[in-house]
């Protein structure tokens, strides 16, 4: 079944395009969700009369993509975590861990946009990718070093000091 595309969806194509897909994905995901209509001599036509304007606002988010990536290209994000004696990482880094550094760095993108398929739970650099459009994407590193015991003992004796004080 041909369906044009209203939105971006990842791994089929990008608005205004007219892609084959089964009937029953058609019917039961890309249509009731608005990200695709059915691909009729109609629905062609219209989309062509809108074809510039709409390529117009395209080329824009395109642009302010890129520009999204290049502020990310070089970003490295310290997390520091406990570790025991042979090693092991106690917690791990996930997606929500690296939404909330990078936007208190000031970036402002989407959660589901962090390509993350499993925590991080090893120590040194790992990178993460981040999908921006379906032309642009960025790479970032997340960094885990670890806690050594003197500062894990600091760490917990503010808390202690805290309590005390009040």
């Amino acid at each position: 079944m041909k369906v044009i595309l209203k939105q971006n969806v990842k791994n089929l194509g990008m608005v205004g395009t007219v892609v084959d897909v089964k009937p029953g994905y058609a019917r039961n995901f890309l249509v009731p969700h608005r990200l695709a209509e059915i691909a009729t001599e109609g629905a062609i036509k219209n989309w062509q009369l809108g074809a510039q304007r709409r390529q117009k606002r395209i080329d824009a988010e395109l642009a302010e993509a890129r520009a999204i990536a290049e502020k990310l290209t070089g970003v490295v994000l310290p997390f520091t975590k406990t570790v025991n004696s042979d090693g092991v990482v106690f917690g791990s880094v996930n997606k929500a861990d690296i939404y909330k550094a990078l936007t208190a760095l000031g970036h402002n993108i989407a959660k589901d946009s962090i390509e993350l398929n499993m925590p991080i739970k090893s120590l040194g650099e790992t990178e993460v990718g981040i999908y921006l459009k379906p032309t642009v994407t960025a790479t970032i590193k997340v960094q885990i070093n670890p806690l050594t015991a003197v500062e894990e003992k600091i760490a917990d004796a503010k808390p202690a000091e805290t309590a005390e004080a009040k």
